[in-house]
């Protein structure tokens, strides 16, 4: 008998649980949604959270382009690629060629742990690591020729890093590649590279609200520049072609549901907007 009454007991639980009106279930999230699963207030978690905005807004660009290209190819299927509006560059914003090994930047990452684990990366190099492990990482190569290093910094007040590769030779010394990531005081992400720029704003259900992204042709971002660790009051959606137009290589945006294609890779300036309720579907395919 008691038996039978603990499982009634057990399934009339189960039973308000499920009706009580309170969301139990993960909100299914689309490709181009912020997707943060680590919250950790650490350089590893920061940079995991940095790719979950660069994926959002790589698969919002990516995805539309490729249905406004299919939908080109269904009015051309022999010479689409002719066409002016089909789109030929690739969407491949802040490519750094070195940026992967601070995968292993973590609070458990040791000199004699470095040394085996980057000895082939190393090329011969002697290694020498040297951290905190929290807010100070650096991993250099060291040789009678030349040095490389890989530094992070991160700052958990702000969530934010900023990464360095710096080589060094008789030359002097030269910041080859950098990358920083941070937010605005009113929660909009911010990203910046030697070559690029990108500010972002996601709403309450991690849906990409507005953005703007571009690469400069030649010229460069400084460090005098950095937005590391919090960026200034006049870091905002124009703060990215601040630089003007014309110093550009290739500029995407989007706004009030409209990506905006913008390049000239080819020649003159090419514009492509791109209405994304015309393609709402392959979000979900």
């Amino acid at each position: 008998m008691k038996k039978c009454i603990s499982l009634f007991i057990a399934a009339v639980l189960l039973l308000l649980c499920s009706c009580s009106g309170k969301e139990t279930e993960q909100k299914f999230k689309t490709a181009d949604m912020l997707n943060i699963t680590n919250t950790d207030k650490t350089f590893i978690g920061c940079r995991e959270r940095y790719f979950a905005v660069i994926s959002a807004m790589k698969a919002k660009v990516d995805i539309l382009e490729r249905e406004h290209n299919n939908s080109i190819k269904l009015e051309n299927e022999s010479n689409f690629f002719l066409e002016k509006d089909y789109i030929l560059t690739a969407f491949e914003p802040f490519s750094l060629e070195h940026f992967d090994i601070t995968a292993d930047f973590t609070a458990d990452m040791t000199d004699e742990a470095a040394k085996s684990a980057y000895k082939l990366k190393s090329s011969g190099a002697d290694i020498i690591y040297d951290s905190d492990g929290e807010t100070h990482f650096s991993l250099r190569f060291v040789s009678e020729e030349a040095s490389e290093e890989y530094l992070a910094e991160y700052d958990a007040d702000a969530d934010s890093f900023r990464y360095s590769f710096i080589t060094e030779d008789s030359q002097g010394s030269h910041t080859e590649e950098y990358l920083e990531f941070s937010k605005t005081a009113d929660g909009a992400y911010v990203i910046q590279s030697a070559d690029s720029r990108c500010y972002i704003k996601f709403d309450g259900d991690d849906k990409i609200v507005s953005f703007v992204c571009g690469e400069l042709r030649s010229e460069k971002f400084t460090a005098e520049e950095s937005v590391f660790p919090v960026p200034d009051e006049t870091v905002n959606i124009y703060w990215v072609l601040s630089k003007g137009k014309s110093s550009f290589s290739n500029i995407h945006s989007y706004e009030d549901g409209i990506l905006t294609h913008e390049d000239c890779s080819s020649g003159p300036w090419k514009s492509i907007k791109i209405d994304a309720k015309n393609y709402e579907s392959a979000f979900y395919s």
